[in-house]
């Protein structure tokens, strides 16, 4: 298992790394006091699981930290604190933490919530293929393999960030922003007519007629949606 801790905080990821290694006796464990290092260790480490120390002195936006972390991954996100402030932890949960723990948790209650918090995150196999727009889409998350009516389509690993992104959050609209940070991770700053491009060459691979889309959507102002099944 692969963790990315983020913020200042003295012992505690050594604590924390040492708890978990007795459930988890393979952890790595990767460290950044900044928030724009942890947001580069998540996009490209793709870890199983963040911690976050909140101190709202430190240099790092916690809440805002979560919020960018949302925009490109789903991770389980949980928080550290000593602060007993029921604000402040329903406005982490809501903005996408999974959980809020204190580091004077017993060991083995933390090491259960982390493991149910992967649990719960982790799909069945029975889910690693999903299947969409009644069943002419399929997308094999275990191969990264995407097939129109059984067909295999060839796409490029940025294509097919855009699309599961798409996928994702199906009948809904996803912003531009958080398309390009899902392709391109989270510090970039293309200017919308680049997404624009890869949107194109996405419908010339799986719409009947790409003038014309029926499955990639256009929001005027928005961003773009896949059509609901």
């Amino acid at each position: 298992m692969k963790a990315v801790c983020v913020g200042e905080s003295g012992g505690l990821w050594q604590t924390i790394t040492l708890i978990l290694r007795v459930r988890w006796s393979d952890l790595s464990t990767l460290h950044a006091t900044e928030a724009r290092e942890g947001l580069e260790l998540i996009y490209r480490e793709q870890p199983d699981v963040v911690m976050l120390h909140l101190d709202l002195a430190a240099t790092v936006d916690s809440f805002d930290f979560i919020s960018q972390v949302r925009s490109f991954s789903d991770v389980p996100i949980v928080i550290f604190s000593q602060s007993d402030d029921v604000a402040d932890k329903v406005r982490a949960l809501e903005m996408g933490a999974d959980d809020w723990v204190t580091p004077s948790t017993m060991p083995m209650e933390f090491i259960a919530e982390v493991n149910a918090i992967l649990r719960r995150r982790s799909p069945p196999s029975n889910e690693s293929i999903s299947f969409f727009l009644n069943g002419m889409l399929t997308i094999n998350y275990d191969t990264h393999e995407v097939f129109l009516r059984g067909k295999p389509v060839k796409l490029t690993p940025i294509e097919y960030k855009i699309i599961c992104q798409l996928v994702k959050n199906e009948g809904s609209v996803v912003s531009r922003a958080t398309l390009l940070h899902s392709g391109w991770g989270p510090d970039y700053r293309a200017d919308p007519e680049f997404l624009k491009k890869y949107i194109h060459r996405l419908r010339c691979k799986i719409e009947q007629d790409p003038a014309a889309p029926k499955v990639i959507l256009t929001e005027r102002g928005m961003g773009y949606r896949i059509a609901k099944s």
